[in-house]
Order: C-alpha cells, then structure tokens, then sequence
C-alpha cells in the first residue's frame, strides 16, 4: 500500500488492524447472512400450511424486506450513538431474538407471530447490507468499491450455505419435540448470536468519532441537505430502481417458469442462475467501480437490466435457456449497480452525515423493495410476465434521466480516485 493510501486510511486503527476488522466484518456477515436465510427459506410453506392461502404465503418476504429497511434506520442511529461494533452486537442479538420467536410461532401455529418474528430477522440482517458501508469506512477511499464488492460476496457464501443447514437443523429441531419446519430458525438463533459474538470479542476498531454531541441536530440538517447532491441522487434513483426492477421480475419468475410446463428442478436452475449473477461476480463489479468509476458502472448495470427485461418478455415460457440467461442478467445487472451506487455513497460527506444518510439509503430501498415482491403477483395477474418485464425495464429510464441530468455534477467519478 502506498504512503497516500496509508494516510487516507481513517485515524484510530493501524494497518493490520483495519485488515483483521475487516476480516472480521466479513465473517460476521457470511455467518449472519446465513442464518437470516436458514430462518426465511422455509417461512412462506410455513405461512401456507398456517393459513392455507397463496397470498398470505408471500407476506414473510415482504416482511423481512420491511424489516431490512426499518432496521437500516434504527442501526444507523444506534452507530452514530453508540459506534460500529456495539450496534451491530444489538441488532444481531434482536435477529438472533426475532428468529427464536419465530420458532415459537411454528410451534404454535400463530401467523401473525411468524410475521413480526420474520420482520425482526430482517431487521437483524439489516446489519448484513450495511455492513459493506462499516468495513469501506476503513480503507483508504480508492479501496472502498473494491471492498464493498467484496463484502457483498460474503452475503452469496451465506445465501448458499444457509439453505443448506435445513436439514440438519431440522432433524435437531424434532430431537427437541419442536416441528421439523422451525429448524431453520433454531439455526438462525445460533448463527446470529454467533455474528454478535464476533463483534462482541473481535479486534477493536473505530472508523470515525460518531457518538451523540450537542451539535448532533446540526448533523441531522446537514444529513437532510445531502438528498440534494448530484452524487447522492444518482446513488438512490440506481439503488432503488434496480431493486424494485429486480423484485418485479425474480418474484413472478418462478410462477411463470411453473405454470409453462417446467418442473421444479428447472425453476431452481433458473432461479440459480439469477442468484449466482446477483452475488458471485459482486467482487469483479467492485473491482470495476474502482478502476472506472461509480457511474459507468451503474449505467452498464442499467443496460445489463434493460437487455434482461427484454429477453424474459420475448423468450417463451417453455425456453429454459433463454429464461436463465435473462435471469442471470436481471442479476449481475443488478449487482453493478447496487455495488457503483453503494461506492458513490462512502464519498464526498461528513462520516456523520454518511452514516445517516447510509441509513435512510438502505430503508427506502428495501421497503419499496417490498412493495415491489408483493406488486410482483399483482402485475403477473392482470398484464402477463411479457408486459412485467417490459415494465420493469421502462423503470430504468429514471435513474438514467438523472444520471444525464447531472453529468457534470457527477464526472469527477467517472474515474477512480486511484
């Protein structure tokens, strides 16, 4: 590492210290992500077997979405309060918590249990999305896509590996009298707790002094005014637009695959493809936001997304190939510019102002998120997946228009800082 980047690295942990942090964070979010997923694979078969409707099967993801966006707001708080590692300690206690409850609730067969439970493991894997801002926060600016691409890839190793514990989890489930399906959540008390433990013992680290002070309203004002940044406006138009455009599409998907003539085995490969373009290439998009800029990056993500919305309106239902293909795009689309819009959002403010905004950036994205997968169904219902894609793909004009109109605004990021 250069002698610059040694000193744009924050003050308060040396070298080596801000490598076993974020080695640290990195684990945290691998083990978390885990267990948030273990905790919500099975959740809409228990919904279903609870109250027997199709609809109120769907309502566990729109609650964890909900969830994920209510609890970026209330951690970013707890951060700049109380700092990096004990906040993350609380809210993976409250996910480690929320799952317990859950377990509780499929034992019991209370729906409305299971969603507050649910909606509480997504707040607990809020910490998961915002951890990429708290391990960014330690490296020197040029490194800080790069990371965040990484930290990304971490939820991919938990996203796969959480699915998988289903199994044994649920046979240690029945050893313990409870149903087979509160397995999952049995595994996410662990894996959460474990995630808090790891903050809770982990190497110290301090990325900024945010603690409460007299002038925090000052802060507060200063937060409010950065909406207005040409930067910051790119970054949540890409964010929330790629999302929703994403949710529209991955949701209908599998309905749509089913109902073709596809058995079961073809919608996972499908919906594998999609995952696998979502996560695994999260380090190369790093890697390019760093070496070309935030904003080309997002405008290959919004073009990688449009192709795909395009492909799953004219492919037939019966092409599995073809389906895949633009469902691996949505994906990778998707990452692009949820990593180069991340990346815009660690520069150019106040370490106080950054984690508040981070904050609300998260929780408007994943609560329109949410409407999102529950409009999802509806739109499939009324217009067809062809008009769904097609509509998805014209929401993608709107982070565009606002990238054009502030190309001057956001040029400086054109290319990396390094």
């Amino acid at each position: 590492m250069t002698q610059a980047a040694q000193r744009s690295t924050l003050p308060g942990a040396s070298l080596p210290e801000v490598g076993r942090a974020t080695r640290g964070i990195f684990a945290g979010v691998v083990v978390a992500t885990c267990g948030a997923y273990a905790a919500v694979t099975m959740a809409p078969v228990v919904a279903h077997d609870i109250t027997g409707s199709t609809f109120l099967a769907g309502l566990p993801v729109a609650a964890l979405l909900a969830g994920a966006g209510l609890g970026a707001s209330r951690l970013s708080a707890l951060i700049s309060r109380y700092g990096h590692q004990r906040a993350f300690v609380a809210i993976y206690v409250l996910g480690a918590g929320a799952c317990l409850l859950s377990a509780v609730a499929v034992a019991i067969g209370s729906f409305p249990m299971l969603i507050l439970g649910v909606g509480g493991v997504g707040i607990g894997h809020a910490a998961n999305q915002l951890a990429r801002y708290t391990a960014a926060e330690l490296q020197p600016e040029e490194r800080r896509p790069s990371v965040i691409g990484w930290m990304v890839w971490a939820q991919a190793i938990g996203a796969v590996l959480g699915p998988l514990s289903l199994s044994p989890a649920g046979r240690i489930s029945g050893m313990v009298a409870l149903p087979v399906e509160a397995g999952g959540f049995l595994a996410g008390v662990v894996l959460f707790a474990l995630a808090a433990g790891s903050h809770a013992v982990g190497p110290r680290y301090r990325t900024a002094q945010l603690r409460a002070r007299p002038d925090a309203g000052a802060a507060v004002n200063v937060g409010t005014s950065a909406w207005s940044l040409p930067t910051v406006q790119v970054a949540v138009a890409a964010m929330v637009v790629c999302l929703a455009v994403m949710l529209l599409v991955m949701t209908a998907t599998p309905v749509h695959v089913h109902s073709g003539g596809h058995g079961v085995s073809s919608v996972g490969a499908i919906m594998s493809a999609h995952t696998f373009g979502m996560f695994a290439l999260a380090p190369v998009a790093g890697w390019l936001a760093g070496r070309f800029g935030s904003i080309p990056v997002i405008l290959s993500g919004l073009g990688t997304m449009l192709f795909a919305a395009v492909a799953g309106a004219t492919a037939p239902a019966s092409s599995q190939l073809v389906l895949g293909a633009a469902l691996f795009a949505l994906g990778f689309g998707w990452c692009l510019g949820f990593v180069a819009a991340s990346a815009l959002l660690t520069r150019g403010l106040a370490s106080v102002v950054r984690v508040q905004l981070q904050g609300r950036v998260e929780a408007l994205t994943w609560i329109i998120g949410a409407g999102a997968a529950v409009g999802s169904g509806l739109l499939l219902g009324l217009v067809g997946y062809a008009a769904l894609n097609l509509i998805a793909g014209g929401l993608l004009a709107g982070p565009l228009a606002i990238v054009v109109l502030h190309r001057r605004g956001v040029g400086q990021y054109r290319v990396s800082a390094g």
